[in-house]
């Protein structure tokens, strides 16, 4: 173990000056890095000792005290600098700084070269490494047992802490609070920073913004600062990957003491086993789902249609037979943040957004009194919305209920846009197949309607179902050509839009106000044409009977995509 005070005794160190930072006379050295790039410091290990001719920072105040902080915060026992070349002197902030911070500033004399130091002092570090190798055994240990135990991610987080005497947080790959452990931390609010009764998330911290590109898969701790309480505190970022897999991150905050090489190391090794728990939740939810829509596939198929067996398979999967059920189907468009990406990492991306949708649904909280079961099918999520049959839920509050749990599901997963089918509410669950055909019938019916709404029930398309089951073909072209032909005719000549003005005029209840703000066009547009809708009709376009054809003659026009 070689510290700064014997590293200066050294007989070839004999012409080294210490010029400040005299308080860090005791820091130990682990290794030396040499370098003249700032951006290097990310990559800087604790107890590497800095050996440097400082020219990036030479002409730079504000460098200067990013460097020293940036060091302190690095657990860097000492700054050496070689000042002949590229300064008269070092300068007064950086003397100043190392005096504040307990680092020493050692001047190198022009002639001895950055390899010597580096030699001698690996030669005096060669101890240290065989009693950091033991103590990296035992930490590997520790966690291997953890991993093999399935102590999870609590038993994790809680032993890292403790060996690193720091308070450690464990975040998912979207920046959402996993599990924490604050060492009994009592210096700062840090329940309030988590924000974790509202929203565990750091991903509006600004620190965000000064990662370098692709961090998450590095697999280097970086240091950065938060802000809490108008004081800076100094944090260690590590991303956990594993191949192209992107788990989480788990963030140190230096609060206790300064992180040494050996709390690297236990850091390197939880990240590890973070990463191993997060791809067996992975696996066993992959094989939970498949049981489940295995079930599901039975139950909306009409195949169980015994009352006895239901039972028994609904206390395996959750279900309750005493609610009732609605069915809904979350059809998912999924983006890709990289339109150059193979096709085998899209799917592997569309298949990770899916299982992260389905996580969340699985663990949803609302102030309702309802129930939700899913399970994933392709591109789509099928969920259960469980209610107690004794309160029951209009459309209206269905739809509320459906407009919550989509905007909250694409408020937390990125990069995903749903659409919703609703079906009937169930009294039993024998007969949620019919159900479940309804709400797929509503969502085929919403990719027919150009409509910007997200959330369809059966009931809304009652008609367009009425329509094509029981009208052929030949009569709905005949009806439409018959009432709306002549406007579909004009459009089509003077490429105008007629039609779907007449369209969202009705939808909007004969609103021209809002039919323009729909239509992003001028009132005084609208006006001009619906009355040469009405001209070409020969109607007022007032009588209910004469509204109600041309509603479904629209119905028709979408049907049948004319």
């Amino acid at each position: 173990m070689l510290t700064i005070r014997q590293f200066l005794k050294l007989s070839s160190f004999i012409d080294l000056k210490l010029l400040a930072g005299e308080k860090g006379l005791d820091h130990i050295i682990t290794s030396v890095n040499i370098m003249d790039n700032p951006d290097a410091l990310d990559w800087f290990s604790p107890g590497e000792m800095l050996v440097t001719s400082g020219y990036f920072f030479k002409d730079s105040r504000e460098a200067q005290e990013k460097v020293m902080k940036q060091l302190k915060n690095i657990n860097c026992p000492a700054l050496c600098i070689k000042p002949k070349r590229y300064f008269g002197e070092i300068p007064e902030c950086i003397l100043r700084l190392g005096d504040e911070y307990g680092i020493p500033v050692i001047e190198i004399p022009y002639g001895l070269s950055f390899a010597k130091i580096t030699t001698i002092v690996m030669a005096e570090t060669l101890e240290k490494y065989d009693i950091n190798n033991r103590k990296s055994l035992e930490i590997h240990e520790e966690f291997l047992r953890i991993s093999l135990h399935g102590g999870g991610l609590r038993k994790i987080c809680e032993s890292l802490s403790s060996m690193i005497e720091n308070p450690v947080v464990l975040m998912d790959k979207y920046w959402n609070v996993l599990h924490w452990d604050l060492q009994d931390d009592t210096h700062y609010d840090f329940e309030n920073l988590l924000k974790l009764e509202v929203q565990k998330s750091f991903a509006g911290e600004p620190f965000i913004e000064t990662l370098p590109p692709e961090f998450e898969s590095l697999q280097k701790p970086l240091v950065r600062t938060l802000i809490l309480e108008e004081q800076e505190i100094p944090f260690v970022l590590m991303p956990v990957s594993i191949g192209a897999v992107h788990h989480g991150y788990i963030m140190v905050l230096n609060t206790q003491k300064d992180l040494s090489d050996i709390d690297y190391i236990a850091l390197e090794n939880a990240a590890m086993s973070f990463a191993l728990e997060r791809i067996r939740n992975n696996e066993l939810m992959r094989t939970k789902n498949r049981i489940r829509r295995d079930f599901f596939d039975d139950l909306l198929s009409g195949k169980i249609r015994d009352t006895e067996n239901l039972q028994y398979l609904c206390e395996i999967h959750g279900l309750n037979p005493a609610l009732s059920y609605t069915p809904m189907i979350l059809d998912l468009e999924i983006f890709s943040s990289s339109s150059t990406d193979s096709l085998i990492d899209k799917k592997s991306f569309e298949d990770e957004k899916i299982k992260d949708t389905l996580r969340y649904l699985d663990h949803y909280k609302s102030d309702g009194n309802f129930v939700l079961h899913g399970f994933s099918q392709n591109t789509q999520i099928i969920l259960f919305l469980g209610t107690n049959p004794k309160e029951f839920l209009s459309i209206q509050e269905m739809k509320a209920i459906a407009e919550e749990v989509l905007r909250k599901t694409e408020e937390n997963i990125p990069q995903i846009s749903i659409k919703m089918g609703i079906g009937k509410t169930s009294k039993s669950l024998l007969d949620l197949h019919k159900s479940f055909r309804e709400a797929q019938e509503a969502l085929r019916l919403i990719h027919m309607t150009p409509s910007e709404k997200k959330i369809y029930h059966f009931d809304d398309f009652l008609v367009h179902h009425f329509l094509e089951e029981n009208i052929n073909e030949l009569k709905m072209r005949h009806f439409f050509e018959s009432t709306l032909g002549p406007i579909h005719d004009y459009d089509l000549k003077y490429n105008s839009e007629l039609l779907p003005t007449l369209e969202t005029w009705i939808a909007n209840h004969f609103n021209i106000a809002e039919t323009a703000r729909s239509l992003f066009t001028h009132r005084n547009t609208i006006l001009y044409r619906i009355d040469r809708i009405s001209t070409i009709l020969q109607s007022d376009l007032k009588e209910s009977d004469e509204i109600l054809k041309y509603q479904l003659a629209l119905k028709i026009y979408r049907l049948l995509d004319l």
